[in-house]
């Protein structure tokens, strides 16, 4: 009862900072740290071939999963909103495509196992090529689980099914590595593959999700909408993980590592910034006016400012503590990179390519998405050859900031507004001024303490000077207008 009310309580706060997506980001919070913690159970339980089996394992998969959805998935958050009497046709297409993909995916894999294990240099891929296509072809089919919920108005369940999903293909893996051997580590994670896939049309049979049948008129909306999304998302991973790539191919492994722990922080952005994303497409499809979603729209900006600007202050006054006690002081050389990587954390306070996308533009998304991938490789790559690893980060800084700024612009066309006017500039003001006062506060404290003890204190002071200065900041409601009572009865008397 005690960890349940705890857990209702967590819930509260969230919904309180989040608004109705803050079920959603408690449900990421969860996810990575169940994500963080299973990597550093596996290591100490196989042995660094098994390890890097599974690390492969996990990418063949996850690159299927992002491709081979076609869209299909993120179209739930424009159709179901919007279309009230026949969005179960489009969850139901949904369904049944994505398990003709997931089928297809599978075989693809199993067929192909022995392929990806030459190309990858990884034989326990082909050894366990069965548990990978079932993970991979399930959950494929089962992708659409949370975002119908989410899209049908109910994100609490949508964060359960999130949290669930990772906990129990954690603790799954971990027991079977434990109990059972390597093997069974990837066959549990296709079980919860295959369990996501019976949860979702438990759903659609018993009703918790729209599911009507599909309609050949209706398909082809939803797929003019899904492909030119589907390559505008492909370019967009290609976007950013172009700098990765292109660390890879010009330094050795040990600087790339270096360049890795350097960005391992900024998954804060996906915990926060996805979910209030897909929550803000739902609430721009309701909006019955251009003044309704432009207020949707503000609302999203600063609830994101009020956890990226806290995030990125924070960072900076704990990266040159919390790099070297997390990886060692063999980083080192990362605490200067960490800090200017901690630069592109504001930048998403954003929610632009959402607002796109919830207005239907997902073909200009698409051409959109090749332009920044050409921006990306001339800013990246031109930053390396002038400064080094620097001048990734500073490249993919500066084409992040370029996207912003270009979507911004499209996207205020149709909250009908002009660029400043779609977010209120006193507020992030005020939130970014609270959160570097919270940080010079804190500051100090390193003069005196070190390691955990300089963390755990920083935070605690960090926290509650941010607090108080949100409360001072905040900007006072005028009073009402008084009303001279007596003077009004006067004025009446004599009237009559």
């Amino acid at each position: 009862m005690e960890f349940a009310g705890t857990i209702s309580r967590a819930g509260t706060l969230a919904t309180k900072l989040f608004g109705r997506s803050g079920s959603l980001v408690l449900s990421r919070v969860l996810s990575a740290a169940i994500t963080f913690g299973l990597p550093l159970a596996l290591v100490r339980l196989v042995d660094p071939t098994g390890f890097g089996t599974y690390k492969q394992f996990f990418l063949v998969s996850t690159t299927a999963l992002l491709v081979g959805q076609l869209g299909l998935t993120q179209s739930l958050f424009y159709f179901l909103p919007r279309e009230k009497e026949s969005g179960g046709s489009y969850a139901a297409q949904t369904f049944f495509s994505l398990a003709i993909i997931g089928l297809l995916a599978g075989f693809a894999v199993y067929c192909g196992a022995p392929l990806l294990a030459h190309f990858l240099e990884s034989p326990g891929l082909l050894e366990f090529r069965a548990p990978l296509a079932i993970y991979t072809g399930g959950m494929l089919a089962a992708a659409p689980l949370e975002a119908s919920l989410t899209s049908h108005g109910r994100p609490a369940r949508a964060a359960i099914a999130y949290t669930l999903t990772d906990f129990f293909r954690a603790g799954g893996m971990v027991a079977a590595a434990a109990l059972l051997g390597v093997p069974w580590l990837f066959r549990a994670a296709a079980a919860v593959a295959v369990l996501r896939v019976f949860a979702l049309w438990t759903l659609a049979v018993r009703g918790g999700v729209p599911f009507l049948r599909p309609t050949a008129q209706r398909f082809r909306s939803q797929l003019a909408f899904a492909l030119p999304f589907a390559g505008s998302a492909v370019l967009w991973v290609a976007q950013r993980q172009f700098s990765q790539y292109a660390v890879s191919a010009s330094f050795n492994p040990a600087t790339f590592a270096l360049f890795a722990v350097a960005c391992f922080h900024l998954q804060v952005v996906d915990i926060v910034y996805t979910p209030m994303s897909e929550v803000l497409m739902v609430d721009l499809a309701h909006a019955q006016t251009p003044s309704a979603a432009a207020g949707a729209f503000r609302e999203s900006v600063s609830r994101l400012a009020t956890i990226l600007f806290p995030a990125a202050a924070g960072a900076w006054l704990l990266g040159s503590t919390v790099v070297p006690l997390l990886f060692t002081s063999t980083y080192l050389a990362a605490v200067p990179l960490f800090l200017l990587a901690t630069v592109e954390i504001p930048l998403w306070v954003l929610p632009v390519d959402a607002l796109l996308r919830a207005e239907g533009e997902t073909r200009f998304l698409l051409w959109f998405s090749a332009v920044r991938i050409v921006v990306a490789a001339v800013l990246v790559l031109g930053g390396i050859h002038f400064f080094g690893l620097a001048g990734a980060i500073g490249g993919s800084i500066a084409t992040e900031a370029f996207s912003r700024v270009c979507l911004l612009t499209r996207g205020c066309r149709h909250l009908g507004l002009g660029v400043r006017a779609a977010f209120d500039p006193g507020g992030l003001v005020r939130i970014a001024v609270s959160a570097a006062i919270a940080a010079a506060a804190a500051w100090p404290l390193r003069l005196f303490l070190h390691r955990m003890p300089m963390v755990l204190a920083s935070v605690a002071v960090y926290g509650a000077a941010y607090v108080l200065c949100c409360s001072l900041f905040k900007p006072r409601r005028p009073a009402p207008a008084s009303v001279d009572l007596s003077a009004g009865r006067t004025a009446s008397a004599a009237a009559a």
